[in-house]
């Protein structure tokens, strides 16, 4: 048995083949009009769409389905090889001519069931590999889980704010997984990452001559997610002119790409992340005040691991586990001393410094066993900013250009110790390019 949605504007023939559909045992509804793509997804298991609707064609709800993942055969009363091709090219597993024939209808039918099954199963799959690296625990964190499992039933726009490192790109991706947008696309671009000047053309796209170097037309990230969901990560740091074109994509759910004449449409559910306070920063004028209502329809604050101290066990075990599932070290286990040298610990990093630890303490022991005695003498040849021994010392006076530096190297020195010694994520998490941060490093140390 399939689930079925008929869409034509043609009521009796409409109502003629959801009574046949039934009849060969399927669940079948019509419709006059294509309804919203989210609306559809996870409803149906395949789409008979009519080429000709009162209100145009159906090429736009095609291409809308489709880029969602949504199975569609077109029909139509009206042989026409060109709009076949045309279909066929925009996704239509099949083209029917009125009346369909019926051997070919269920042979229709049963690819889009099989293309179905596959979906769940990939998404089954998803959200495996998402619990596998989301550790909820049995506080505040689990709270927030089974909230943000709420929110992304709905339509609502989620924001994530909170510290650096305390896990908000894959609570993103939860909440993608389990909406009913999950089949359709997950496009994440970080808004510290991209220069000022190509920031439009990432968001909207551009055509082709629209600026120096825009050799081809490029889709931007509205269009990458129609269908499903766009997170804008570090969205504080998107500039103002930037914001009110945001604003008014996100209400209209229209954007023009750079250097295009017309505008295109998104069917897009927008969620965010932000370490910065954005209400302070609309209070100075930093951050517009009616985007951060539109973006926060459902707020939500994600703990720093300091409010998570109970979790700090748990989550030491699941990425020791993890590390070794990967091959990423040999037998290696953990005594309790060591689970309570963590959890008096402090962690400015969050969860991806307690990660970086288990790493770097499963990597060096010698017995196969972490201790708190380990974990201790990392601590010790690391740095640590809240012992003595921190490569800036504040008590001993400076001029203030050397004070400056080196203030600056040891935070970009942490910030590469946080993730691991990887210049690239570093680079991403400071908003820089890569080999901005690798010759600023070299200026830092050279003492210019």
């Amino acid at each position: 048995m399939a689930r079925i949605l008929v869409i034509d504007d043609d009521h009796p023939y409409v109502q003629s083949m959801t009574e046949w559909l039934r009849f060969r045992g399927h669940e079948a509804t019509g419709m006059a009009k294509p309804p919203q793509t989210a609306t559809v997804r996870g409803s149906y298991d395949l789409v008979l769409l009519d080429i000709y609707l009162a209100d145009g064609d159906g090429f736009d709800a095609l291409e809308s389905y489709t880029t969602a993942g949504i199975p569609v055969a077109m029909i139509s009363g009206a042989a026409d090889a060109s709009n076949a091709v045309r279909a066929i090219k925009a996704g239509a597993i099949d083209v029917l001519e009125k009346p369909a024939d019926p051997e070919r209808l269920e042979v229709t039918i049963a690819l889009a069931q099989e293309r179905a099954n596959r979906a769940r199963s990939d998404r089954a799959g998803r959200t495996a590999w998402l619990e596998e690296r989301l550790y909820a625990g049995d506080g505040v964190f689990a709270l927030l889980l089974d909230s943000i499992e709420k929110a992304a039933a709905t339509e609502l726009s989620i924001l994530l704010h909170g510290p650096s490192g305390t896990g908000k790109d894959p609570l993103a991706r939860w909440a993608h997984f389990r909406s009913r947008r999950c089949d359709g696309p997950f496009v994440a671009i970080n808004c510290a990452a991209i220069p000022v000047e190509l920031a439009e053309s990432e968001l909207f796209g551009h055509r082709k001559g629209a600026f120096t170097g825009a050799d081809r037309d490029r889709i931007g990230c509205f269009a990458q997610a129609s269908g499903g969901t766009l997170f804008l990560d570090e969205i504080g740091e998107l500039p103002l002119p930037l914001q009110a074109k945001l604003l008014r994509t996100i209400e209209t759910k229209e954007y023009r790409a750079v250097g295009a004449d017309s505008f295109s449409t998104a069917d897009v559910r927008i969620i965010t992340a932000t370490n910065r306070d954005l209400h302070a920063e609309v209070a100075r004028g930093a951050f517009r005040e009616d985007l951060l209502y539109r973006i926060g329809q459902m707020p939500f604050a994600v703990p720093p691991l300091s409010n998570r101290t109970d979790d700090i066990p748990g989550l030491a075990r699941f990425f020791l586990r993890r590390l070794l599932e990967r091959g990423g070290s040999q037998d290696v286990d953990m005594d309790e001393d060591a689970l309570a040298y963590l959890r008096t610990r402090r962690y400015p990093g969050n969860v991806r410094e307690l990660k970086s630890i288990i790493e770097r303490a499963a990597a060096l022991s010698t017995d196969r066993h972490i201790t708190a005695a380990l974990l201790a003498d990392l601590d010790r040849s690391g740095w640590n900013p809240h012992r003595a021994g921190s490569p800036f010392d504040f008590d001993t006076p400076l001029p203030l250009k050397d004070a400056k530096r080196l203030m600056e190297l040891a935070y970009i020195e942490r910030q590469m110790f946080l993730t691991g010694g990887s210049t690239a994520r570093t680079a991403e998490l400071l908003g820089v390019l890569p080999n901005n941060l690798s010759r600023r490093l070299g200026e830092l140390k050279a003492g210019d």
